[in-house]
């Protein structure tokens, strides 16, 4: 007995010793990294931040779960001891590969070691608990050689004082450039030695965020984007764990998770951590280089020490390994240890290029870390960490010039494109108007400024490009953009380059206005006025001169107006004007050009024609109380970016107008304007009135507009004629025009598989346009019903103008559309159209049943369809009952026996069949067969 008592003793004591020489585990993660293409093997890699101890050291292996239903495997540690970080932190690293059999949605590789740290504030008896962490990962050809994010910054920040903010950043990058979020989750524990996934996972005993621990209110956050885990601020001294999950995501889809599971301390300390600067986050275009300095200073502790700094920095724009790290040239960062100035400084240079290219950012880490006198007990090192974001884009096309080509031709130059990009190509943009420089927002790429539109594409091996499509007298601006394949596979855009301006100067006169002088449809008048010619070279083109003013209808053709007017170039007379009288100002537009005619060896000859101008067109939209006003006009200057000016009659009916509006216009698009009765030009008196829904209310509308550059400086003005509106006191869409296309009967009847996989009905539509409907449609929704006698049920809503009804074994339906305005206001219905089905049942006169699976059963031939019903009787030559069936289609042939199954010998017999069909025409739902079929053995 006494023996007894001391061998328990003695397991006491081991059992002991044991528990306390176990608990080690500060934090740690798991990465994966995929090592071959051709098979599914993959390496992990447990990293673990423990304490200095025996139990750590002894630590010389760990068990991964693989997450496949596999049994555990046993890693052991790589360089078999664990590595000094310093700040009391041991670093070990645990390394496997492991093939999985088969491609998988995701995979949760896992690890699961004794024990943490015990005395842990928020989890029950920590002591016991063991450390785990797991990392969730997708495997699929579409992935590649992917990897898990690697988590650069070691679990080491781990000090926090009461009353400070702690911050801790994982500095997690990703090999392949794809988008990594952050958010918290909660620390976990598992089974060591059973991949049981009942044992694995589990949430830690009581597990509480630290946050939640004192009375005393703090938060504690991960920022989503840039990985900052803030303690703000703790109160009770105490260890604490917390987790965080490093998620992984390409092209909107989220391919992998990793969990960091991680030890705070929490004292009281005559210490206050170091402040770090860093700049603002930046875009730079490769082949830019970025050279910043980057400070910190150290906050005075309670007894005034301010303690000496040094700044480190990591991240994968530096030479860290070949997987993670860019490829050169990399970035450095220098920076003296341990300085006692005020402002301890670090330099990061790194020459960008083509190579760094991608979408997203790059997450450089700074952490700056205070070293207090190593003879003050009980004081640790603080650190301040921030991430910088940099985002290398696709250089701009550079030098991008304009010059005059061969008459009327722009040629247009630039350099060399630097960088060889996947599916590289250019595309050239072209404005007509105001010669404007582009400016190329931070961080934005492609065409951002408003007129351009796209001329062409080029091969991005392309220097130079010739534009014939040009009218004289009008400035034009180009811009050029790469378009490339980016490294998630998606097209993407370099900012844009310089913006090259031109304009080829015509010899002939300059078109200035056209403005409606009267609104009439018998009666009209416009004022046509043009300028003398402005480059005319009097040498070559000797005169007497002439203009001969020109007209058209519309786009019709031009045609002459009245007899020619001579022509002065005299300087002192600027402007020649024509009032065109007895025209349809109401319902017409007109265009006109002035041709300008000099003296050849006496012959009166056309020099040139000048480009168009047209009158202004005014058309107004019905509204509910109000009138909505829109207006164009095709010149060969521009009216866009400018002010206009709206007058409407007051009071109604007088024929005087007032100025009631200066709007303010951009592109052609938005020469708009909607009267409620407000009147917000006050020069002119201010005359607000309420709009009235059984009035009419009249209005014009001035444009302004001028030349670019190389012209003549001239504001030119001109008059749209006048038109008027009612307001309404409710206003719906017009109900759109409805088509709906089905399958062809025909086609159908030549197949001969009898595979019919998909019914699917075509409903295509127009909006209907008029001036007593609202234009401004939003969305459309479908309607349908299985019959034209049943009720109809809303189908599908849609912004576009066709939708595809699928149904499940059938084609039959009735449809109809309704146009729902941006007020909300719902359209009557479309015509409603009904789709029938393809009916089809017959049979053959001949059938074979010998085995040899041509022609056995007697059944129907061609593809039989939409077919509920068959009810049908074959008898001998004597009228015997030979096969009788009533039932679905499915069910229905004759295989050669009678009811006994005895076969029947070779002959003629004789059959009644009666055919129910799925069709809307009741006439036509039954169909009735008699005939014969010859049975062949």
């Amino acid at each position: 007995m006494f023996y007894k008592r001391i061998s328990l003793y003695f397991l006491f004591l081991c059992g002991f010793s044991f528990v306390a020489q176990a608990t080690h585990l500060k934090g740690g993660e798991i990465t994966v990294k995929r090592v071959s293409d051709k098979t599914l093997t993959f390496e992990f890699t447990l990293t673990t931040y423990t304490e200095n101890n025996r139990a750590n050291v002894e630590q010389n292996a760990v068990n991964f779960c693989f997450g496949d239903g596999s049994s555990i495997l046993s890693a052991k540690r790589s360089a078999g001891y664990p590595i000094n970080l310093g700040n009391g932190t041991m670093k070990n690293v645990y390394k496997i590969q492991y093939t999985y059999p088969a491609a998988s949605l995701f995979y949760k590789v896992s690890v699961a070691v004794p024990n943490r740290n015990d005395g842990v504030l928020n989890i029950t008896r920590s002591v016991d608990v063991p450390f785990y962490v797991e990392t969730i990962f997708s495997i699929n050809a579409g992935l590649g050689l992917n990897s898990t994010p690697v988590l650069l910054n070691p679990a080491v920040d781990l000090t926090a004082v009461v009353g400070q903010p702690f911050i801790h950043n994982s500095n997690a990058v990703d090999a392949e450039g794809d988008s990594l979020a952050y958010r918290l989750s909660v620390s976990r524990t598992g089974a060591e030695l059973t991949c049981d996934p009942a044992g694995r996972g589990l949430i830690a005993p009581n597990f509480k965020q630290p946050n939640e621990v004192s009375a005393t209110p703090s938060s504690f956050t991960i920022n989503a984007k840039t990985g900052d885990l803030v303690w703000r601020s703790p109160q009770e001294v105490g260890m604490y764990n917390c987790a965080f999950i490093v998620e992984e995501w390409r092209n909107g889809v989220k391919i992998s998770e990793t969990v960091r599971d991680m030890q705070i301390e929490v004292k009281d300390l005559d210490n206050r951590g170091p402040i770090l600067t860093v700049p603002a986050d930046v875009c730079v275009q490769a082949g830019t280089r970025i050279n910043q300095l980057i400070t910190a200073i150290d906050q005075v502790s309670k007894t005034g020490r301010v303690d000496p700094i040094t700044i480190t920095s990591t991240g994968n724009v530096y030479a860290i390994d070949t997987t993670y790290a860019v490829k050169p040239p990399n970035a450095t960062f220098t920076s003296a240890p341990r300085q006692t100035s005020l402002n301890a400084v670090g330099t990061f240079n790194w020459q960008t290029d083509c190579v760094h290219i991608r979408k997203e950012d790059y997450d450089v880490f700074f952490k700056a870390e205070d070293f207090p006198p190593v003879t003050n007990s009980g004081v640790s090192n603080l650190v301040d960490s921030k991430i910088w974001k940099i985002r290398v884009l696709a250089p701009a096309v550079k030098n991008v010039t304009a010059t005059a080509g061969i008459g009327t031709q722009i040629v247009l130059r630039w350099t060399s494109y630097a960088c060889s990009l996947p599916n590289a190509s250019l595309i050239l943009y072209r404005k007509q108007g105001a010669c404007d420089a582009v400016t190329n927002a931070s961080c934005t790429t492609g065409m951002t400024q408003t007129g351009y539109t796209e001329l062409a594409r080029l091969p991005i091996t392309a220097t130079t490009y010739t534009d014939n499509a040009i009218v004289k007298n009008t400035n034009y601006s180009y811009v050029l953009v790469v378009a490339f394949t980016n490294s998630k596979g998606v097209d993407d855009f370099s900012p844009m380059s310089n913006a090259a301006c031109y304009l080829i100067a015509s010899a002939s006169p300059i078109m200035t206005n056209v403005s409606v002088l009267k609104t009439s449809t018998t009666a009209g008048e416009n004022l046509v006025r043009w300028t003398r010619p402005v480059k005319l070279d009097t040498l070559q083109y000797p005169g007497p001169y002439s203009y001969q003013l020109m007209r058209a209808v519309g786009t019709g053709a031009f045609g002459a107006i009245g007899s020619p007017i001579s022509a002065s170039i005299r300087t002192a007379v600027n402007d020649t004007s024509y009032t065109d009288a007895g025209l349809n100002t109401t319902a017409l537009t007109y265009r006109y050009r002035t041709d300008f005619y000099y003296t050849l060896n006496g012959v009166r000859t056309l020099l040139e024609a000048p480009t168009p101008a047209s009158n202004v067109r005014l058309s107004s939209q019905v509204a509910i109380a109000s009138v909505k006003l829109a207006w164009s006009a095709t010149v060969p200057w521009t009216n866009e970016f400018r002010t206009h000016r709206v007058y409407r009659e007051t009071p109604r009916g007088s024929g005087n107008f007032n100025r009631i509006a200066d709007v303010p216009v951009t592109t052609a698009a938005s020469f708009k304007y909607i009267d409620t009765g407000v009147d917000s030009y006050g020069a002119d008196g201010t005359f607000t009135i309420s709009m009235k829904t059984d009035s009419s209310y009249c209005y014009y509308v001035e444009t302004l507009g001028s030349y670019g550059a190389g012209l003549p400086a001239m504001e030119l003005i001109n008059k749209s004629q006048i038109i008027c509106g009612i307001p309404q006191s409710d206003l719906f869409p017009c109900p759109p025009s409805l088509q709906v296309y089905t399958v062809d009967c025909a086609s159908l009847d030549a197949k001969a598989d009898c595979s019919f996989t998909s019914f699917t009905n075509q409903l295509n539509w127009t909006p209907t346009v008029s001036g007593v409907c609202d234009p401004d449609i939003v969305s459309y929704k479908i309607y349908y019903a299985k019959d034209s006698s049943s009720p109809y049920t809303l189908l599908a809503t849609t912004s576009t103008l066709n939708f595809s009804h699928i149904l499940q074994n059938s084609y039959r339906g009735c449809y109809y559309v309704t146009a729902v305005s941006a007020l909300g206001k719902e359209s009557t219905p479309s015509t409603k159209i009904c789709v029938e089905n393809c009916a089809s049942f017959d049979l053959p006169n001949l059938f074979s049943p010998n085995g040899d699976g041509l022609n056995d059963t007697f059944k129907p031939m061609r593809c039989p369809r939409f077919v509920t019903n068959v009810n049908a009787k074959i008898v001998d030559r004597n009228g015997q009952l030979i096969y009788q069936y009533s039932g679905p289609l499915a069910g229905f042939g004759w295989n050669g026996t009678n009811s006994n199954g005895v076969q029947m010998a070779a002959s003629s017999y004789f059959y009644t069949c009666d055919v129910v069909f799925d069709l809307f025409d009741k006439t036509a739902q039954t169909k009735s067969l008699k005939g014969w079929v010859e049975l062949v053995r």
